[in-house]
């Protein structure tokens, strides 16, 4: 059994490529907002060949299936 509670809403979501940055909960009649960010490894500076940083990322939403009988939109 998992307790972890990141861990437990990643498998729910069932995507294993991402992270679950949280979940916003703004009603019973409005849909879920789950928060994910993508796992992938990070491009390097080609000048310094550190990992590069993101300052400005826009948000997209996705529709997605129904969670315990509430409608769910991926950010």
């Amino acid at each position: 059994m998992e307790s972890n509670p990141i861990r437990t809403c990643e498998l729910l979501v069932g995507l294993p490529d991402v992270n679950v940055l949280g979940v916003e909960d703004r009603g019973v009649d409005l849909p879920l907002r789950v928060h994910v960010e993508s796992r992938g490894p990070r491009p390097e500076c080609p000048q310094c060949a550190s990992p590069v940083v993101v300052k400005d990322r826009p948000a997209v939403t996705l529709v997605d299936l129904p969670v315990f009988g509430r409608r769910v939109r991926l950010v």
